[in-house]
This record gives structure tokens, C-alpha cells and sequence, in this order.
């Protein structure tokens, strides 16, 4: 292998393999650890997160977090959305187009059978507060069975027990730091969210949200005093103007005890008047906690109206936020997914080394049915009819379960009493839009004589377009004109809807669209009618 590469303009380079395969850029060579705690004597790689350092606190502060109401409704709630689906399975793992060999079927089978005597509800569940703490470490529990191992079960142990080395390996520290040796292979996996080199610990949301219930707590005791001193009517008395200290300390304390049994024995001439606060003061302290709710909300959940707002506008706060929602679910269950991918390629090393590709946990995607129908409904109106294995194969219903609307034809949209070029009367059927115009002697087509209705079709049609198209161009000139702007300018289906509704609204008179409806309907009867006839005759002929 030549040390070095040729460029396209025909010089050379060359290059050290060994540098290729060493690592430069390492805390070591910049300058070691970041601090003088006990962390740094260890070789463990102090926590760098902002928040907590600055306030010299420890991950463990983190748990008392989750006791504010606020925090635990949105911690509650984000994890809700990824614990109802249950959704998931572990597969065979195979290449692309191949289908998995015996022993990885095997190894998926097992490996299924053993998590299903763990609480994998619970499991998920803890692995789901990685988002919150930064890290959740699962420890695995091996069995041994004759040439097999198992696992035995899953327990996700307390995240700062644990932290992180030099080298970015995992290290169990316990509460005292008194280990500090990397942990051994196959036995703990890792759940972090967002991880990084120089912050493997992953980002803890909570730590975000320690300021917020900071100030929180302080307001709220704050506001309770405050409630306390002017919630309460105050009570004020007039004394007698030639009442001494002593009467006027008497009547304080029989005003005293009307907070308590509401009965108050006063001297002849004092005046007793009940004040409030006028206003609403404690409207700013009410906004300075809904303040804090809000940002605790948008750290933990990514939006805040779902859980601000009250009554009817609730719906609505969640319809809109749906999106977001939805975006951190599924990243939530990427946090899952990741987990136990790295248990299944354990299970897969410990028990057949690299000989086998490990089997694939994953959440099936539900097709959303409702965007389907709404796709569906536009294909419908573009002209495209469904099959019922459409709807079998689409929406899961049984064949018994619906029936299919008959298409409608030519026949169906004849309008009443539209005669014939014999002078019969034509099938009749009835309309729910506007009446059409009464049919005239002129607009009935002449019917060919002993000629096929195949050949007799497209002359009809030219027929049709050559005798009626230009008087109802011409006749409705402005009110075609604005059909074609708008049809110009739409850029989609939704936004032609919405174009039409505004250029025609108002501008357009009931009567022309009546007219042209009518005159397009008087067409396509008099030709469903010759169409019948020549039908008919060419049936006699044959």
C-alpha cells in the first residue's frame, strides 16, 4: 500500500499510517480535566453541565425537581405518548432482500422469550426519564443455560451513581466515589439523550428547569403571605372620640376575635366598616407563576398551550401543537429504540460472537387512516374509483362491512321530461342542484339513421362543440373569465377552492351560473338521448 495518494492534477501526498489510526484531538493532549475535584484525582470526567456547576450542585439535585406539580404533569405526559404503544416487536436480522439464516431466527425467538418475563412496561418507562436526567444505565442480569445464556432480567440502576472516565467510558462511582474502574463488558447499556464527546453524561432537561421552580417556589410563598394579609377583609373601627388607650386596645381585640367566631362586643359610638383591596393585585403575582409554569413546560414538553389552557380551547391547543408533540415522541422512541438495539448485538456477541447479524427491535409505523382518507377523497375527486380490496387491504374492513355506490352514468343525469328526437318521453331523474332550463327543439341532435352509435360518437361530440360551445362562451363570457384567473393562479388544489369561493363570491350573479349549468345540461342530455336511441336501433339492426 503506497504511504501517500495522487491528486487529480498529478501530485502526491503523502501520509502516516499510524497517525491515520491514533487519535489527536483527546482530552489528554488538551490539557487534561477542567478541574481540581476528586472527580479529576479519579480520572473521571467532571459533570459538565452549565447549570450545576455554576451552582456547585450534584445530578442528584435533579430528583427533587420532580416533586413541583408542573414538572411532573409535563414529565407525565411526554412519556404517555411513547408508553401506549405497545406497538413493537424484535426481529430476525438480515440483509436487504436476504432472508435471515436459522440461527438468527433463533436468536430473536429467544431473545424475545427471555424479555417477556421482564417488565418491559416498567423498563421502558425508566428509560424514557434519560430526556429528564441526561443518562439512564440498565443493568443486565445473565443466566446461564447449558450452551446459552439468557437474560435474566433488566434493572435500570440510578443514574449518578455513575459516571463517565477520561476516555468517555461508563464507570460506577456509587455515592461516595469509592470505584472508579470501567465497568465490564455485556453488562450495562446506556440510555442518554443527545450525548456528545465533551458531554457524554447527554442533556438533562431537568437541570433547565431548576431556575424556573427556583423562582416558582419563592413566588409561591410569596403569594400565600400575600393572600394571607390582603385577601381577608380587613376589619377598621371608629372609636368614641373620648375613648382612652385602654378602650381603644379593647375594641382591638374584640375585632381580633372576629376572625374567629365572627361576634365582636363594642362601646356605644365606635363604627365597624369591612374594607377590601380594590383592583386585582394579585393578578401580577398570578402572571409572575404562570410565567415560570410556561417556561417549565416548554423544556419538558416543547410547547406550553396544552397544558396552560382550560375549556373549550383545550381541543384546539392540542390540534395545534400536534406536530411538536408528535416530533418528541418519536424521538423519545428513538431513545428506546437505541437501548435495545445495543442489547440485542450483546445477547447476539455473548451467544454466537460475530458470526450472526443481532436481531432489530422496532416500533411498526401506524399509517395514519385519517391523512389516508383525506388522500383518498382527493383521488376520488380527480376521477380515480376504488376497488373494495382497496379498502381491505387499506383500511382493514371486512367485505361485509360496506358496500360500493353504484358509478353514475349518462342516464342518471338526464333531467325530467327531456324529449326524445321521436317526441318520447326520457327516463326522468331528479337534481339537487338548480332547475335546468327548458329544453329546446334546436338542441336535440338529429339522430342518423341504420349507423352504429360507435361511429356515430365522436360526431355527436364534435357536433355538440361546434353548434353550442361558442353561444356559451360568448354568453357567459365574465363569468368563464373568472374561472380561467383563478385557475391560472392556483398552485393547488385547496388554494383553487379558495380562489373560486373568493372571485365568484359576490361577483358572480345566481342567474349566470344557472344559465351556463342549465345550457351544459340541456347539451348532455339531448346527446344521452340520441345516444340511447342509436343504441336501440343499432340492436333492431343487428
Amino acid at each position: 500500500m503506497a504511504d501517500g495518494l495522487f491528486y487529480p492534477d498529478g501530485s502526491f501526498r503523502k501520509f502516516s499510517p499510524e497517525a491515520l489510526t491514533s487519535e489527536i484531538a483527546t482530552r489528554a493532549n488538551a490539557g487534561g480535566l477542567l478541574d481540581g475535584s476528586y472527580a479529576y484525582f479519579l480520572n473521571l470526567l467532571p459533570d459538565p453541565d452549565p447549570i450545576l456547576r455554576k451552582r456547585g450542585d450534584d445530578a442528584f439535585v435533579l430528583e427533587e425537581l420532580a416533586a413541583d406539580d408542573q414538572v411532573t404533569a409535563a414529565m407525565l405526559g411526554r412519556k404517555e405518548r411513547v408508553l401506549r404503544r405497545d406497538d413493537y416487536a424484535i426481529t430476525p436480522g438480515s440483509l436487504d432482500g436476504d432472508e435471515p439464516t436459522q440461527t438468527a431466527t433463533l436468536l430473536a425467538d429467544r431473545l424475545t422469550l427471555d424479555l417477556e418475563r421482564t417488565s418491559l412496561h416498567d423498563i421502558i418507562s425508566e428509560i424514557l426519564d434519560a430526556p429528564f436526567y441526561g443518562m439512564i444505565p440498565l443493568e443486565i442480569l445473565w443466566e446461564p443455560t447449558g450452551n446459552w445464556w439468557h437474560i435474566k432480567d433488566i434493572i435500570p440502576r440510578p443514574y449518578y451513581w455513575f459516571a463517565y472516565n477520561a476516555d468517555n467510558q461508563l464507570v460506577f462511582k456509587g455515592e461516595n466515589y469509592l470505584y472508579s474502574e470501567p465497568l465490564p463488558f455485556g453488562k450495562f447499556v446506556v440510555a442518554r439523550h443527545h450525548p456528545t464527546f465533551r458531554n457524554p453524561y447527554g442533556l438533562r432537561l431537568l437541570s433547565r428547569c431548576l431556575w424556573p421552580v427556583a423562582f416558582k417556589r419563592g413566588g409561591i410563598e410569596f403569594y400565600v403571605r400575600f393572600v394571607e394579609k390582603f385577601g381577608i377583609p380587613h376589619t377598621v373601627a371608629k372609636a368614641p372620640s373620648k375613648a382612652t388607650a385602654e378602650e381603644k386596645r379593647k375594641i382591638a381585640a374584640d375585632l381580633a376575635s372576629i376572625v374567629t367566631n365572627a361576634v365582636a362586643v363594642l362601646p356605644a359610638g365606635s363604627e365597624v366598616n369591612f374594607e377590601t383591596v380594590s383592583g386585582n393585585p394579585g393578578e401580577i403575582h398570578e402572571n409572575f407563576l404562570r410565567r415560570w409554569d410556561k417556561a417549565i413546560s416548554k423544556v419538558l414538553s416543547g410547547q406550553t398551550l396544552t397544558l396552560e389552557m382550560e375549556g373549550a380551547n383545550s381541543l384546539a391547543a392540542s390540534e395545534t401543537h400536534a406536530d411538536v408533540a408528535e416530533g418528541i415522541s418519536l424521538a423519545d422512541r428513538r431513545i428506546v429504540t437505541a437501548a435495545f438495539n445495543e442489547i440485542c448485538w450483546l445477547y447476539a456477541q455473548i451467544n454466537t460472537g460475530e458470526r450472526e447479524l443481532c436481531p432489530v427491535f422496532s416500533y411498526k409505523e401506524v399509517e395514519d387512516l385519517y391523512k389516508r382518507a383525506e388522500l383518498d377523497q382527493k383521488l376520488y375527486a380527480m376521477g380515480v374509483e376504488f376497488t373494495g380490496e382497496h379498502f381491505v387491504n387499506v383500511y382493514k374492513l371486512s367485505e361485509e362491512e360496506f358496500n360500493l355506490k353504484p358509478s353514475s352514468s349518462s342516464a342518471g343525469l338526464l333531467p325530467s321530461n327531456v324529449q326524445s328526437a321521436d317526441g318520447e318521453e326520457a327516463v326522468s331523474a331528479s337534481f339537487s342542484a338548480s332547475p335546468a332550463a327548458p329544453v329546446a327543439q334546436s338542441g336535440v341532435l338529429p339522430r342518423t339513421e341504420k349507423s352504429k352509435p360507435q361511429e356515430n360518437a365522436q360526431i355527436k361530440i364534435d357536433e355538440i362543440v361546434r353548434r353550442y360551445v361558442p353561444d356559451l362562451v360568448k354568453s357567459n363570457a365574465g363569468f368563464i373569465k373568472q374561472i380561467e384567473n383563478a385557475v391560472k393562479d392556483a398552485e393547488s388544489y385547496e388554494e383553487l377552492e379558495y380562489l373560486l369561493g373568493t372571485a365568484l363570491d359576490g361577483q358572480a350573479e345566481p342567474s349566470e351560473f344557472e344559465d351556463l349549468l342549465g345550457a351544459l345540461i340541456t347539451s348532455s342530455a339531448a346527446f344521452g338521448v340520441n345516444a340511447v336511441h342509436d343504441e336501440l336501433a343499432g340492436e333492431e339492426d343487428a
